[in-house]
């Protein structure tokens, strides 16, 4: 070796050394007004392709099993509004029950959870938080923001609301895309992947507990091939149609449908899932922000975790379906207020 090449090294040690220190410190909290826009921007995007996919099932649901008792058809219908915490919609005669709420929860204003304000909402966060998220985001949250809000798509949704549903979701899940694969897996990731599986979790329990009980009283008047369909649009509410048909070959029993969108470990919409993400990803942020200490949400998320791990069918049975999901669904909600304070008011 050489003297010259021998300094170069000298040289260069603390240098190398410092840059290393650099890329590996932990990194400062977020301002709490940006931790606050990532979280709901992709809470809302989240909600939007929930919203669709509920409309695009009960629309196909006709198409499946034809003329739906008029009780049933207005249950089915009325339950979108419920799942997503709605009141429940006047309807008229002068037009069938699925375009009046369809259109209340596409376009409607003045409805919080149509996809319209979903969509609007989301974009808004976004543009307050421009320098933390990718070119790549932004411009498929502003396209699909623009379509909503274009003549084309009203007129596209009085043709075919099929296609209008499909495009939603499709850039929801593109979205999502967009941010694993363009962001820094860091904080701001963290807080949307929280986001994101919290309200996965909260209407996915919704969507179970509603359809569980209108299906359930309407079993005496349902046989067994409309059962089944009504029991597969649940499982295409969430997404899971494929994934359960590989586990359960030609079987729709209610309780096998509600176990596995619950408990199944590995597939990304059960319940269970969810929560164990959600929890990685609360934990990822208090090791970055404030590792000697566990923040309240994420204990909560803790214990959810870890019954969820360990919960059987019985135990749900004994509880009573519904009741089990309100307490997932009251775990998650308490979860939401603890981030909220921990991380926004402030």
């Amino acid at each position: 070796m050489n003297m010259d090449s021998t300094q170069t090294e000298v040289t260069n040690g603390p240098v190398i050394a410092a840059h290393a220190q650099r890329v590996n410190q932990r990194s400062r909290p977020m301002l709490a007004r940006d931790a606050d826009s990532m979280y709901w921007m992709s809470r809302y995007v989240e909600r939007a392709e929930h919203v669709a996919r509920l409309l695009l099932v009960n629309t196909n649901l006709l198409v499946d099993v034809g003329d739906l008792a008029p009780a049933l058809e207005e249950r089915q219908w009325q339950s979108v509004l419920q799942i997503m915490h709605l009141k429940t919609l006047p309807v008229d005669d002068t037009s069938p029950i699925a375009g009046q709420i369809s259109k209340h929860m596409m376009f409607e204003r003045e409805n919080p959870n149509s996809i319209y304000n979903c969509i609007s909402r989301a974009r808004d966060n976004a543009r307050g938080i421009r320098e933390h998220i990718s070119a790549e985001m932004w411009e498929e949250l502003n396209t699909l923001y623009w379509y909503i809000r274009s003549d084309e798509a009203v007129a596209r949704f009085d043709e075919s609301p099929e296609e209008l549903y499909r495009q939603v979701m499709t850039g929801s899940m593109l979205f999502e895309g967009l941010t694993d694969q363009t962001m820094a897996h860091d904080q701001r990731w963290q807080f949307m992947q929280l986001a994101k599986y919290l309200e996965r979790i909260d209407v996915t329990a919704r969507v179970i507990e509603t359809k569980f009980i209108i299906l359930r009283g309407a079993e005496a008047t349902l046989e067994t091939p409309l059962k089944n369909i009504h029991w597969m649009a649940v499982l295409r509410s969430c997404c899971s149609i494929e994934h359960y048909r590989r586990m359960f070959v030609g079987d729709m029993d209610p309780l096998n449908v509600a176990a596995f969108l619950i408990l199944q470990r590995n597939f990304p919409r059960s319940i269970r899932y969810c929560v164990a993400k959600a929890h990685e990803a609360i934990a990822g942020i208090r090791s970055d922000t404030n590792p000697t200490l566990i923040d309240p949400g994420e204990r909560i998320l803790g214990r959810l975790d870890t019954q969820l791990e360990y919960a059987e069918l019985e135990e749900i049975l004994h509880e009573g379906l519904p009741a089990y999901l309100q307490k997932i669904q009251a775990s998650i909600n308490d979860t939401a207020l603890a981030v909220q304070k921990t991380y926004f008011l402030h």
